[in-house]
């Protein structure tokens, strides 16, 4: 007659047994989970080109060619390197700044290219690849602006509303975020950033937030021409640059990692920028 504790005994090795098996089935290593679908990569692949959506007011990352009309610069050059080293094409579309992150998230294009800062609030909404450069966030002025109201060099962001000084910035941008917080009252925002220069030197506002390698062309370009000089009133580190991508694009951005990679350590990227100065 088998007793109760045989019997008790054997149930728990059944119990035991069929836990092990169904932790088995559950296990990723035994069997890895299905990886998601990323249907950018998909159309990407199919089409062979990648849609980037980029803003051409940003000199020298991508700005249009007064002769050709065409929208050329550093981060253009990059994203058809890119692209090319992928077996791919890049279509550019140009767009407002401000709509190129909504249409990143509603699958519209594939990659926004148009110096996108890399923040930890935007992270939360889109995708980023690996950074290709690392900026500074400077205020620019007039050199005789500048001169006429003994400024040398602001400690603050705050110091243009101590100044009682109007600085524009483009709309959608990390430094529009920065004036609402430290200096509303200084905030004069624009559709897009030459838009805000030209106003800066026709003195309807006193100066312009932005970044490099941005404000180090303007800087340049203003001596080149014999116009008035522009000076920086105020200079700190910046975020890294890269493209934006969609939350899902996870192998496309990937891919695209691989490439750049690949471009870093063949010096490419090095020739990129002294090509465009950045």
């Amino acid at each position: 007659m088998v007793s109760f504790k045989t019997v008790a005994a054997a149930g728990m090795v059944v119990i035991a047994v069929v836990a092990f098996v169904a932790g088995l089935y559950a296990s990723p290593l035994v069997f890895p989970p299905k990886a998601p679908e990323d249907s950018i990569w998909t159309r990407v692949d199919e089409t062979k080109k990648i849609v980037v959506g980029t803003e051409p007011g940003w000199p020298p990352y991508e700005f249009r060619n007064v002769t050709t009309n065409e929208i050329v610069g550093f981060e253009i050059d990059l994203i058809k390197m890119i692209a090319s080293d992928l077996g791919l094409t890049a279509e550019l579309r140009d767009m407002a700044f401000d709509t190129i992150i909504p249409s990143v998230q509603a699958k519209d294009i594939d990659l926004g290219v148009s110096g996108f800062s890399v923040t930890s609030g935007r992270l939360e909404t889109i995708d980023f690849t690996m950074p290709h450069s690392i900026t500074e966030g400077q205020v620019v002025m007039l050199q005789t602006r500048a001169n006429a109201l003994g400024i040398t060099q602001l400690q603050s962001l705050k110091n243009l509303t101590d100044y009682g000084l109007k600085c524009g910035t483009q709309v959608g941008t990390t430094q529009q975020d920065e004036l609402t917080e430290a200096a509303p009252g200084a905030l004069q925002t624009y559709e897009d950033f030459p838009l805000a220069l030209t106003d800066m030197k026709l003195g309807r506002i006193d100066a312009v937030y932005a970044e490099t390698p941005i404000t180090s062309n303007w800087i340049l370009e203003a001596e080149q021409k014999g116009e008035t000089p522009i000076v920086v009133v105020f200079s700190r580190p910046y975020f890294p640059v890269a493209f934006v991508a969609n939350k899902d694009a996870d192998i496309f951005v990937a891919k695209i990692n691989g490439a750049l990679a690949e471009i870093i350590a063949s010096g490419r990227l090095d020739e990129l920028r002294q090509k465009w100065k950045t």
